[in-house]
């Protein structure tokens, strides 16, 4: 339990959040899109289990569908792509992640008090950095938009984000459930065409119609 609270909870957000400061929306993203390819690895290393020909295809499709999305069609936007230290703390942050999701299994048959402790735990482990950044001088500015940030964090990503996640987990497998990590970039770019006024292209519906074309075949019997 010590070390999933500290994969899972402790060490994965804390580096993921430190990453996502110096690195880009599009670089979080790409990054992001390997988690399925970490999830297959710690499987085979950890457990033995083996991706099937049709979870293999089905993750290349929906990965296609994601480098789509992500660069608007366009191979010269991927190629011009730079990376700075964010990224290499976010891409062991999700390392971190998918650990973390391979070794659910552990207590899926709990998963209600196994999440309570997870994150009591995991929150505790933090307080030896929380009490060095205090040291440093660098204090929290409580104020509304802060507030706000805080509550939407702690609820949303966190309770039902890792809520969702374990049941998920505990459902399908964790080789099964990877392939969903895809829909990342396409919930994004919805939101972004509903909240920040981007247009919605033909570019985005190919895109969308290969993230799901390969999470269905990744995740059918």
């Amino acid at each position: 339990m010590t070390l999933l609270a500290l994969t899972g909870f402790s060490a994965y957000n804390t580096m993921a959040h430190y990453g996502l400061q110096y690195t880009t929306a599009i670089n979080g993203l790409l990054l992001q899109s390997i988690v399925p390819l970490f999830v297959a690895l710690w499987c085979l290393m950890l457990f033995g289990d083996r991706l099937t020909a049709r979870q293999a295809g089905g993750m290349c499709l929906s990965l296609s569908g994601v480098l789509v999305i992500v660069s608007h069609g366009s191979l010269a936007v991927l190629i011009g792509i730079g990376f700075n230290r964010g990224d290499a703390w976010f891409l062991i942050a999700l390392l971190i992640y998918a650990f973390y999701t391979v070794v659910l299994r552990s207590g899926r048959r709990y998963i209600r008090s196994f999440l309570a402790v997870g994150m009591g735990w995991g929150a505790l482990l933090l307080v030896p950095a929380v009490a060095w950044e205090f040291a440093c001088g660098k204090t929290l500015v409580l104020d509304a938009v802060t507030e706000a940030s805080l509550a939407f964090v702690s609820v949303f990503p966190s309770l039902f984000g890792y809520f969702f996640l374990n049941r998920g987990v505990e459902l399908i497998g964790a080789n099964r459930a990877a392939p969903f990590i895809h829909l990342v970039p396409v919930f994004g770019s919805v939101m972004a065409v509903a909240f920040l006024g981007e247009r919605f292209e033909l570019i985005h519906a190919v895109g969308y119609g290969l993230v799901f074309a390969g999470i269905t075949v990744a995740t059918r019997n």
